[in-house]
């Protein structure tokens, strides 16, 4: 797993959800397809070759936590789609909402499993 990607694309789910909020994106996001965690390439691995690190007690907590942080993306979407933009937009800027906490909390353990296993294939 590439640690460092994986940090990216997911920081870069912000940057999608935001320019979908504000109409600027040209991209169709697609709530249902969002929700699913083993989507991604970080879902993929997650749910694949990652599971050699089951035996890790935060592994769980790091599978779990990344689909909390795609349904709370899928529900960012949703609101979008429902004209309730101010509604989307405040779950992506506001510290305590599901979505930053979610988002923090799998960047924070995809942190903790680099510095862990970055040199395991």
């Amino acid at each position: 797993m590439d640690f460092d990607s994986a940090i990216k694309a997911h920081a870069n789910w912000m940057l999608r959800l935001f320019g979908y909020c504000k109409g600027t994106s040209q991209e169709k996001l697609d709530a249902g397809t969002i929700q699913k965690d083993n989507v991604c390439d970080l879902g993929k691995w997650l749910h694949g070759d990652g599971r050699k690190f089951a035996a890790d007690p935060e592994f769980k907590t790091l599978v779990e936590t990344h689909a909390a942080f795609h349904k709370s993306a899928a529900s960012v979407v949703v609101l979008v789609d429902r004209g309730q933009r101010p509604e989307a937009e405040k779950l992506l800027s506001s510290a305590d909402s599901e979505y930053m906490r979610r988002s923090t909390q799998v960047v924070g353990l995809l942190k903790k499993f680099q510095r862990r296993y970055a040199a395991v294939k």
